[in-house]
């Protein structure tokens, strides 16, 4: 954890801690360490007897990590890597197009919402709210359950859905999902390339430590394919009303979780998805920029407002 945090600003809390508890353990006088790292002597004292008594893992009051869990961690920061590689072609599009007419967006990341950035016009106002989603695996048996090829099927969790539309009624700012398509990727392929250390230190830390392993391998020569394929990829967009409307019109043909009998069996650990078209219930992001450059974003607010994008 120390190199993920090699000359930052701030260290987590966690790897303070450790560090102190490191000195003790190897024989500081807990008073003198007390004092410099501003650690109760209480605190310290207690974690060394952990430590001593019952390992590393007594001091964390957790379990090791599984098989299981660590394949989940791999799983995970491979999900967060090709998020952040997706934002990242996001900023540069965007960056580009708006610029030159006088839009910007905000990043909104920090807060860890339900919302990655916001649409901004050329005072300040907010004229939608993103949220990027990732398309990387193919449904394979689509056409059977839902109705769409698998290439133009994008799966949405409807709590999803209906969360973002709580969100826009409340703030009357519309709602927008952006979806990167990138169906070639072969994440089974890709995970055994995280390491075991980064794994099991994703096993047993908070998200904060995921970020850090995540910009730690942004780095790493294996990810510039992915950093290509990603660049080479389409935005395309729908508004949460939208989906929404098309989730009431199509419940039955759409969500097949609500007709199919024994689908927890079936599909274990899957979410109660909607499955939208990509082709057709959806426009690529760089019409929806046009339509705010010629129609203006007043316009392009309402039309989302409506579900008309």
């Amino acid at each position: 954890m120390g190199l993920l945090y090699d000359g930052a600003p701030e260290e987590p809390k966690l790897l303070q801690r450790a560090r102190a508890l490191d000195r003790v353990v190897r024989g500081e006088p807990l008073e003198q360490v007390a004092q410099q790292t501003k650690l109760s002597r209480f605190h310290l004292s207690n974690w060394t007897d952990s430590i001593q008594q019952g390992g590393l893992y007594e001091w964390l009051d957790a379990s090791e990590p599984t098989q299981d869990a660590l394949a989940r961690a791999r799983q995970g920061i491979v999900q967060m890597l090709l998020g952040s590689l997706a934002e990242t072609h996001f900023e540069e599009l965007s960056r580009d197009v708006l610029g030159a007419q006088g839009f910007g967006v905000e990043d909104e990341r920090v807060g860890r919402t339900d919302t990655d950035y916001r649409l901004i016009d050329a005072e300040g106002r907010p004229i939608c709210r993103l949220n990027i989603k990732f398309h990387g695996t193919l449904f394979r048996e689509s056409a059977q359950y839902v109705g769409l090829e698998p290439e133009d099927c994008f799966a949405l969790a409807t709590y999803k859905i209906h969360g973002a539309l709580r969100r826009q009624d409340e703030e009357r700012v519309p709602y927008v999902f952006l979806i990167i398509s990138v169906p070639d990727i072969r994440r089974a392929e890709i995970e055994p390339l995280v390491s075991n250390d980064f794994a099991w230190l994703a096993a047993i830390s908070s998200r904060a430590v995921e970020e850090a392993i995540v910009r730690s391998l942004l780095s790493e020569g294996w990810v510039e394919p992915l950093r290509s394929q990603v660049r080479g990829s389409h935005f395309r967009v729908i508004s949460a009303r939208r989906a929404h409307h098309l989730l009431r019109d199509l419940l039955f043909e759409r969500v097949h979780a609500l007709r199919l009998r024994g689908f927890n069996r079936t599909f274990r650990g899957a979410e109660i998805n909607m499955h939208l078209s990509l082709s057709r219930e959806m426009i690529p992001y760089q019409d929806f920029l046009t339509a705010i450059a010629e129609r203006g974003p007043l316009q392009v607010a309402v039309r989302l407002e409506r579900g008309e994008i």
